[in-house]
């Protein structure tokens, strides 16, 4: 019987190996250590979201996915298993298997540093620290944070006169969308938002603005544009707050914000 070859062995051999054959080896994987990078790390300081993607893997078992340690600011908050699709990283390193991984929190507050640790495709051992990186920090246009005020209360109720997340009507939803947005104080009134607004064509129109339905040239009702021929609206009691088409040829659209 021969003596099992430490994994470690097998790796530089292979490393070696190649390198003969005149291909580039990653010095990680002469080391046989776990290795990855933090490829996003973005915070939305509006919505208080943090979106983090990267990839790992242990050079000892490079088809095997390893489980990652997130922290923010040294804070330990969250552990992914790098399994995802990687084809990106399996072309760079020729490698097979899945090792990406992609995180979303949310309601968190203002992050400056991102660090991953893993101890690879082992449960025991060392926490050896593969990647940090600086978030990067945006607030998001006018368009955006509109929409992403509306969508929060999609499945609310609509309640006459209402212009609170205890329930709204049509122009009482457009009017707290826009104030919660810091883009605009609209009044609560369908007609008054549309006198108050520029007319754009629907090709000009963006998510984020308005939508006025006409009858006479009277605006009786008012709904949050979300782009390829979708809205938000405070509809109707039966149906309360609702993403939904366009569903009149007899509207108009107008912005204030670009």
């Amino acid at each position: 019987m021969f003596a099992r070859r430490p994994k470690r062995w097998c790796v530089v051999a292979l490393a070696a190996g190649l390198a003969v054959m005149g291909l580039q080896i990653p010095s990680w994987a002469a080391a046989a250590t776990p290795a990855g990078r933090l490829t996003t790390v973005r915070q939305d300081t509006f919505t208080h979201t943090l979106r983090i993607s990267g990839w790992a893997v242990d050079a000892a078992r490079p088809r095997a996915s390893v489980r990652v340690r997130i922290y923010l600011d040294g804070v330990p908050v969250r552990t992914a298993v790098a399994d995802e699709p990687s084809a990106r990283v399996d072309r760079l390193f020729k490698l097979t298997g899945a090792h990406g991984y992609s995180v979303t929190l949310t309601k968190t507050p203002r992050v400056h540093r991102v660090t991953v640790r893993t101890r690879g495709a082992r449960s025991t051992g060392p926490l050896v620290t593969v990647s940090t990186r600086t978030v990067t920090h945006y607030y998001p246009p006018a368009g955006q944070r509109i929409i992403d005020v509306a969508k929060r209360f999609v499945g609310g109720r609509y309640v006459e006169g209402g212009a609170s997340p205890s329930g709204f009507d049509c122009s009482g939803y457009t009017m707290y969308a826009y104030a919660q947005a810091n883009v605009h104080k609209l009044p609560h009134n369908s007609n008054a938002q549309r006198l108050g607004m520029r007319a754009i064509s629907r090709a000009h129109a963006r998510p984020g603005d308005l939508v006025f339905y006409l009858h006479g040239g009277y605006a009786y009702h008012v709904a949050i544009y979300a782009g390829h021929g979708w809205q938000y609206a405070a509809a109707t009691v039966r149906d309360g707050v609702r993403y939904q088409k366009v569903w009149s040829t007899d509207v108009r659209y107008g912005t204030d914000w670009h």
